[in-house]
């Protein structure tokens, strides 16, 4: 399937990090959301109803990573994953998520994930 709806660079502060340290205070993490899904009826039926919202997919998303505290990225991302795919069932979905500005030498900015899992 080539058809896909997505969101680029949704950015929110948490408390997430694998030391006591980095979840005392809020970081910066920016998140890309992609969704493979036939758009056809879509694009032919001009409905909201027919694809993906990605107003309530960026909600979801902020809301996970803003309410909720993980120690690794991997996991958080896992999260996100598993929800868009209990809400959207039979897409598949890559989060691409990254922890910007994270305490590493040589200072990068930025470090992620970025994981593909498919619904049934």
């Amino acid at each position: 399937m080539t058809d896909a709806v997505f969101v680029r660079g949704l950015v929110f502060e948490g408390n997430h990090g694998y030391t006591a340290a980095e979840r005392r205070g809020t970081r910066r993490f920016r998140v890309d959301v992609t969704i493979e899904r036939d758009l056809s009826t879509a694009s032919k039926s001009d409905r909201l109803a027919d694809t993906i919202d990605y107003g309530k997919l960026s909600e979801l998303v902020v809301r996970l990573g803003t309410q909720s505290t993980w120690k690794l990225i991997e996991a958080l991302a896992g999260a996100m994953a598993d929800a868009i795919l209990a809400a959207y069932p039979g897409v598949t979905v890559t989060i691409t998520l990254e922890k910007l500005a994270p305490p590493c030498p040589g200072v990068p900015e930025a470090c992620g994930v970025r994981l593909t899992r498919r619904g049934d």
